[in-house]
């Protein structure tokens, strides 16, 4: 994995997200934050655990301390968690536009207490571990919206994403 490719995978994953964040925005707060009975409850809670997973992983690659858990009940409002959203979709990219292929080769250690885990990857490996884990949560997204919320979803091929950005 090149700088270049890791980079068009995260332009990837935030376009693709942007057509998710226009199905959201047909919610009301309250159809948003609602438990909707599947992994994390709500769309809500969805989204704030990817951004926070990905801001703990952002934490480890940088050595510095991880960033608490952000807290469901913080964030009432699709307006609170977008400004959210936004803002860690900006130091994502801004990190990731700053990567070299020496940084992308080197080995990061990192551990996950809670799964008591001590283990060390590349940091290609755990960027494109983030892809992955946007694509899962944003499939569960669309998939609430549309058999809970009645919601009509958008295609988000990567082929897709190809084709638009030419």
């Amino acid at each position: 994995m090149d700088p270049i490719q890791l980079r068009e995978l995260f332009d990837y994953t935030y376009w693709a997200f942007d057509r998710v964040w226009a199905a959201i925005d047909r919610l009301d707060d309250a159809q948003f934050t609602a438990d909707l009975g599947y992994s994390l409850g709500s769309i809500r809670n969805q989204v704030l655990h990817l951004i926070s997973g990905h801001r703990r992983w952002m934490c480890r690659l940088q050595g510095a301390s991880l960033a608490p858990h952000l807290e469901f009940d913080d964030f009432q409002s699709r307006a609170s968690v977008k400004a959210e959203w936004d803002q860690a979709r900006e130091e994502c990219l801004r990190y990731v536009g700053s990567l070299t292929q020496a940084d992308l080769d080197q080995v990061v250690p990192y551990e996950i207490p809670s799964r008591q885990i001590e283990a060390a990857s590349r940091r290609s490996q755990i960027l494109i571990h983030l892809v992955n884990h946007s694509t899962d949560h944003r499939s569960q997204i669309l998939a609430l919206l549309n058999s809970r919320l009645g919601i009509a979803t958008p295609e988000q091929d990567f082929i897709i994403y190809l084709w638009e950005s030419k």
